[in-house]
């Protein structure tokens, strides 16, 4: 592999520690050695269980000065209207003392690991997780200084001290997870650290960044194998053969991509589950409620000041396929629980003190009436909720009685995406009758994935363009608001379509502006801009890509710009910058703010 070859992967910042174990030196020097399969431990030590260590690496977050923003936009931007509003945007936030743009922290109960940790608890591991980031959440400290001047902030436990619990576990396999691009140097530096205390533990990198680039991860990290699309039956088996407990070639585990003879290998993929039941329940006993189940949550403000908090699902995947998204590639599509499992997983809940849930669908509305039972559940067991994964709008919008069936399917490349919500409606059921459920079983705030106000955009995107409809969506945000459930819409600014030779322009930024501003008179608690994001695995990633910058941790965060407009019209910067002013024309300098101050979404209780 030349270096030349490695230039075109996304890497971390180069003022970034440098790896220091010898794997990581190997693969720096353009060596593909093989991975480890074995692990030291093997079934000479007798009765002893193998201990299988977790890990969320500690995260960083960006802080960019500004005169750093804006002299980056005056020197790529070719459109003056953008370059105006940028210093006009620049000049507003400097006078009221705000001197650099800085990334929320972001994080919550490890669901992936969580479940992974489940599955190997039940084949006869001991299994430890570490969640970096909580687990130091309260301590913050500037990191690095990028490469382009701005300055990296880390959160969550020291590389130090994580070390040092690596050591005291003294695990035989070690599982680290990436989901996040904007954080795959951490998880590159956490495999480096669990490398330079034992180089023959077997590392294995999970989640969506490294899913996406397989090949890249091995080729770049010290990590010996990556687990593609779900992990819940691969891990374990994994486990077995590195652990000596099942006899079989490595290539024998379907799902799973690591180092042999020179080259990365790729085995049988392996099919998604079509059946969650043996999943469904999560040993709670492998994470620390209490880490979690603070005043604040990742979107707002707890509905109580007692018991725990916890993230869940009924269901997961999805079947719409939009192309800027990775959930059909990792988790394939919709598959629900079962009424009586997931009756049993909420009556676990409440044994283990569990007094509020906050719900994480791939895509909750896939089937209306599968939510509505899902609702009297959540209902039945007392459990105020709120919904996080993304309600999408374009479901509701079917169900208002004055949506033609001939209007909603018009409005999809694909109808089947549909399927459901047409039944659904043919049996009665509405917007508003499917609202008012939600709020009668305690749900307290949702997040409505609005996406954005062009039409041109969603289509584009291959999703449904009733999004794009003003009075409908209008109305949906007035139903929320009469049945008192706080409403977060989200948007999305700078969608590029390569394949069409599409990007949005000053034109189509400000209909989502203005979107949003119509939104908020209309009931919307909040609107919650982001910039559109290239994510590895996602269908146009491959496409975006000569658009996208290659530093990791500059950009991928979906609060900072990743992409340039292909004719230069705007940078990565612009939209930095637009997303800030979407935010502070909705709930003011005051509002963004607070933000910063409380590090979550303006949602409260009140």
């Amino acid at each position: 592999m030349s270096n030349s070859h490695r230039n075109t992967f996304l890497s971390p910042d180069k003022n970034r520690r440098q790896l220091r174990c010898q794997l990581a030196k190997q693969l720096e020097s353009g060596l593909v050695v093989d991975s480890i399969i074995r692990s030291r431990t093997g079934p000479c030590d007798g009765n002893r269980i193998p201990r299988i260590l977790l890990i969320v690496p500690y995260y960083t977050r960006i802080s960019r000065p500004l005169d750093i923003i804006l002299d980056n936009i005056e020197t790529k931007n070719s459109d003056i209207t953008f370059r105006e509003q940028s210093c006009s945007i620049v000049k507003s936030l400097k006078g009221v003392g705000i001197t650099h743009l800085e990334e929320m922290k972001r994080a919550g109960i490890p669901m992936g690991l969580l479940r992974i940790g489940t599955s190997a608890k039940k084949t006869g591991y001991d299994v430890k997780i570490i969640d970096a980031v909580y687990e130091g959440w309260g301590d913050e400290k500037g990191y690095f200084t990028s490469t382009e001047g701005s300055s990296i902030l880390l959160y969550g436990l020291s590389p130090e001290a994580l070390k040092d619990k690596i050591k005291l576990f003294n695990p035989d396999v070690v599982a680290i997870t990436c989901s996040y691009t904007h954080q795959w140097g951490n998880a590159c530096e956490v495999a480096d650290l669990v490398k330079q205390i034992n180089s023959d533990v077997p590392v294995i990198m999970g989640g969506v960044h490294s899913n996406g680039l397989p090949s890249e991860t091995l080729l770049t990290a010290p990590v010996d194998f990556v687990i593609l699309g779900q992990a819940d039956k691969t891990f374990p088996e994994l486990l077995d053969v590195l652990t000596g407990r099942r006899s079989c070639q490595i290539s024998e585990i379907n799902g799973i991509a690591y180092r042999a003879n020179g080259e990365v290998v790729h085995t049988k993929k392996r099919s998604f589950l079509s059946d969650i039941t043996d999943i469904a329940v999560p040993d709670l006993s492998l994470v620390d409620l209490k880490l979690y189940s603070g005043r604040y949550h990742s979107a707002g403000e707890r509905q109580l000041d007692h018991g725990f908090l916890v993230y869940g699902f009924s269901s997961f995947g999805c079947n719409t396929r939009c192309s800027f998204c990775t959930i059909p590639t990792v988790q394939g599509g919709w598959v629900s629980m079962k009424d009586q499992v997931f009756e049993q997983y909420l009556c676990y809940l409440k044994s283990q003190g569990v007094t509020e849930f906050m719900l994480e669908d791939d895509h909750l509305l896939h089937d209306p009436m599968w939510a509505i039972s899902v609702f009297e559940k959540l209902k039945k067991f007392d459990l105020p909720w709120m919904e996080e994964g993304g309600v999408s709008l374009y479901n509701l919008i079917a169900l208002l009685p004055e949506v033609s069936e001939e209007i909603i399917h018009s409005s999809a490349n694909n109808e089947s995406v549909f399927r459901n919500t047409i039944s659904a409606r043919r049996k009665g059921l509405t917007a508003d009758k499917f609202i008012k459920a939600m709020a009668d079983s305690q749900c307290y705030s949702i997040y409505l994935a609005v996406e954005t106000a062009n039409s041109e955009s969603l289509d584009t995107s291959n999703k449904p363009k009733l999004n794009a409809f003003e009075a409908h969506t209008k109305k949906i945000v007035q139903l929320f608001k009469k049945y008192n459930i706080k409403t977060t819409c989200g948007l999305m600014l700078g969608f590029i379509n390569p394949d069409e030779n599409y990007f949005e322009t000053q034109r189509h930024i400000e209909n989502s502006i203005n979107y949003g501003k119509m939104l908020m008179q209309a009931g919307a608690t909040y609107i919650n801009t982001f910039v559109f994001t290239p994510l590895p695995g996602a269908p146009h990633f491959s496409e975006l890509r000569k658009y996208t910058i290659n530093n990791t941790d500059e950009g991928f965060s979906h609060e900072f710009g990743s992409l340039d407009a292909p004719d230069g019209s705007w940078c990565r910067d612009t939209m930095s910058l637009a997303r800030i002013a979407a935010i502070i024309s909705t709930v003011g300098i005051n509002g963004y703010e607070q933000i910063a101050k409380t590090g979550t979404w303006p949602i409260s209780r009140d």
